[in-house]
């Protein structure tokens, strides 16, 4: 984008035909001091009782919570170099913010043991104070970033492609931003932008494809039911004990020490009590989340039958039982926060659950969360990219493929891989999606407890109680309207969390569900989304449509229903033998259950969503997703921009944190 620009106007791609060719933020609720969390759990298989719950309940670090991204780095509208008179050695870097989005006197990149420090107080190398340019002289060989700049921007000309961007997971291009490199300019000691230099061209986009398939979001059965590492608990065949079966990643889970293994019997114990807090109904920050009693006849009752007909004791669930089928392997490193959270990203497990008799899956998935544990270094987090990127250069499914994608999982899921955590593992959350064991879809999140070292029910990330969603004009979506107009610069940018406690009520909830129809045309059918009332000037009506649609789009129950056209999974249940369908959100193509493309092209690879509350009404607004697509570029760019390099420093000036969980 050109520094001139100083309002940038977003306009969406169109005509993706030619355009396109072709592992969250998982931020978790912070206690203030008069936030607890009531909820009912079980150790060994017994009720926590009333005395015990209070003491949970007034301890406030009795579940690992990250720190929150909200006061992480402030994302540079446009980065800008300029050449210093007879040295050849450096060069000044310019980060332009708008007063609006940032006004501090400086901004820190901070670089293992080094700091890089960008001024805007009119001293040094800053040329005037408060102008919103924030300045530092960095290392750079002139020449050879001049050499390599001018044939980005050659090779970006030369493919006639249009470029692009992705804002809140949203393809945009700016329609004054240039794609060339003025080098005459630089020369004469002038600044010139970069931010838009990048591998956007023919063959850059044919990388992004075979990326897509083989290092970001994986499907294909020769890896998913790969007989060495998976297992099929209906035929009985593969290994039980494989790298990414169920039963390895829960005895893991519930192992607090590799050097002593968690047996049989604990592990169902460990599985019991998790799926046990689904049996009666729980409070969580005031919001009740009841119970799900199908989830004993549909999941424990057929399990315990197998687990005993085949040999195990009476009441102990045998693993290679269990009734769920791997889906899909993803890696999200593009959920790494450089400079707070979690410096590498996540890699993630997603399962569904198949029915009693195998003959049908179920619409009942989770989705087994790993923090990478990569050190918050340049060169450790190119190490890691690089694995994940490499992965393109092996057959899909091949045993080469597949041992390259364990030796890369194996270094989040085993025990002992993060000591300094719960258990010693690397499990950030695991998330549950449950419309088969209701008429409702309700998604449920779960994380290893410091005191049980058991799965505990907690908050939903970013979700507020259903009640808050009423549309209605009352108290709690007044509440929560306040709160989403009051914090509308940080929510556009998806720098934000919703709190625990909010104007002295519970806010976050225990639960989110999806309470209208998913998917459809936004008008007549009302898509379930979230939202205050669209009465203009009333306390319940959310000001700022793009804050209306991030905050909806970043809350489970919207993402996986109207605010993405999701019929409510992004992986779709299957049985065993079958590959995985995804949602038009994720591949770039309409999925299952009537999900409505509304450019009506299933070939262009976008997905175009119309916004699910019809704003603005005259003209509701179009946006665009291949969220793959998205994950693939960032691997992309981020391996292929050596540490510390002029365009690495403006990738992390510019990179924004993905702040959702999907």
């Amino acid at each position: 984008m050109k520094f001139s620009t100083r309002n940038l106007t977003l306009i969406a791609v169109a005509g993706f035909t030619t355009l396109l060719l072709s592992w969250n933020y998982l931020g978790l609720p912070h206690f203030g001091p008069s936030g607890k969390l009531a909820v009912h759990h079980w150790e060994n298989g017994e009720e926590v009782n009333d005395n015990e719950l209070s003491i949970l309940e007034a301890n406030a670090d009795w579940f690992t919570a990250p720190e929150s991204n909200t006061k992480g780095m402030p994302v540079a509208e446009d980065v800008l170099v300029q050449r210093i008179p007879g040295d050849n050695n450096h060069l000044l870097m310019m980060a332009y913010y708008s007063k609006e989005n940032y006004a501090e006197k400086s901004v820190a990149l901070d670089y293992d043991d080094s700091k890089l420090l960008f001024r805007d107080d009119g001293k040094g190398d800053d040329k005037k104070a408060g102008d919103g340019l924030y300045t530092a002289k960095i290392y750079a060989d002139v020449e050879a970033f001049k050499k390599q700049a001018v044939e980005m921007a050659f090779e970006m000309k030369k493919s006639g492609l249009q470029n692009y961007r992705f804002v809140n997971r949203s393809m945009y291009t700016d329609p004054d931003e240039t794609t060339g490199f003025d080098v005459v300019k630089l020369d004469k000691f002038f600044p010139v932008s970069i931010a838009s230099l990048n591998n956007f061209t023919q063959a850059g986009n044919k990388l992004d494809d075979s990326l897509r398939k083989n290092s970001i979001f994986i499907t294909t059965l020769s890896v998913i039911e790969d007989p060495t590492r998976t297992w099929n608990s209906c035929a009985q065949t593969g290994n039980v004990n494989g790298a990414w079966t169920f039963k390895k990643l829960i005895t893991q889970l519930a192992s607090t020490r590799p050097d002593s293994i968690a047996n049989d019997a604990t592990v169902s114990n460990f599985v019991k009590n998790w799926f046990n807090s689904y049996l009666k109904d729980t409070i969580i920050n005031s919001d009740t989340v009841y119970k799900r009693t199908l989830v004993q006849t549909k999941i424990l009752d057929p399990w315990l039958a197998k687990s005993l007909a085949g040999g195990s004791p009476a009441g102990q669930l045998d693993m290679k039982y269990a009734p769920f089928k791997l889906t899909a392997i993803l890696n999200r490193f593009d959920l790494r926060e450089r400079f707070t959270g979690i410096p590498a990203g996540e890699g993630r497990f997603t399962f569904c659950l198949i029915n009693g008799d195998c003959s049908a899956a179920e619409n009942f998935t989770m989705v087994v969360e790993y923090s990478v544990p990569m050190p918050n270094k340049c060169d450790s987090l190119h190490t890691w990219a690089q694995q994940l990127y490499n992965l393109k250069n092996y057959t899909l499914g091949s045993s080469a493929y597949n041992q390259a994608l364990q030796a890369i999982t194996d270094q989040f899921t085993l025990c002992g891989t993060n000591p300094k955590r719960i258990n010693q593992s690397c499990l950030s959350t695991i998330r549950t999606n449950d419309r088969s064991m209701s008429d409702i879809c309700e998604f449920r999140q779960f994380q290893l407890s410091n005191l049980t070292h058991g799965l505990l029910e907690n908050p939903v990330t970013k979700v507020p109680a259903n009640r808050y969603n009423a549309q209605v004009d009352n108290a709690a979506v007044r509440r929560m309207v306040d709160y989403i107009n009051l914090n509308r610069p940080n929510i556009n940018k998806d720098q934000y969390d919703v709190p625990l406690i909010y104007l002295d009520s519970p806010l976050l909830g225990g639960k989110t569900s999806i309470l209208g129809p998913p998917v459809g045309n936004t008008i007549p059918l009302n898509v379930y989304h979230w939202d205050g009332t669209e009465v203009k000037g009333t306390p319940t009506f959310i000001k700022n449509s793009t804050t209306r649609q991030v905050f909806s789009l970043n809350i489970c129950s919207g993402c996986h229903a109207g605010e993405a056209q999701t019929s409510y999974t992004h992986v779709d249940p299957v049985n065993f033998g079958t590959e995985a369908t995804l949602s038009g959100f994720l591949a770039g193509k309409a999925g299952q259950g009537g999900a409505v493309d509304f450019d009506f092209n299933p070939n262009n690879d976008s997905m175009i969503v119309k916004d699910a509350a019809s704003r603005p009404a005259s003209n509701p607004k179009l946006r665009f997703f291949n969220d793959i697509l998205r994950r693939a570029r960032d691997l992309k760019d981020y391996v292929n921009t050596p540490c510390l390099t002029p365009l690495a420093i403006r990738n992390d000036l510019m990179f924004q944190p993905v702040n959702m969980v999907h």
